[in-house]
């Protein structure tokens, strides 16, 4: 029986885009705290590699933007921007 106040959007088709893009700003946001805090890029990559692994790996959803590579190009453009 079909409702007529029930009325539902389509997904968007960048969905899976714009979801990279939010997890690959939140990751630069971390990049930039681990700076502040003094870690070195190193130990930032290492932090935020694990974090992803923890968030993505176990249901196989992991986004290729935000593989271990892209995560080491994102931290070591936010070191080189020197966040304060």
């Amino acid at each position: 029986m079909p409702f007529p106040w029930l009325k539902t959007t389509p997904p968007r088709t960048d969905g899976p885009d714009r979801r990279a893009a939010v997890a690959a700003t939140e990751l630069a946001s971390r990049a930039g705290l681990y700076y502040r805090l003094g870690y070195t890029q190193a130990d930032a990559i290492a932090r935020l590699a694990a974090r992803v692994a923890w968030e993505y790996d176990d249901a196989g959803l992991r986004p290729a933007a935000l593989s271990d590579a892209a995560i080491g190009k994102i931290v070591a453009e936010t070191y080189a921007r020197r966040p304060g």
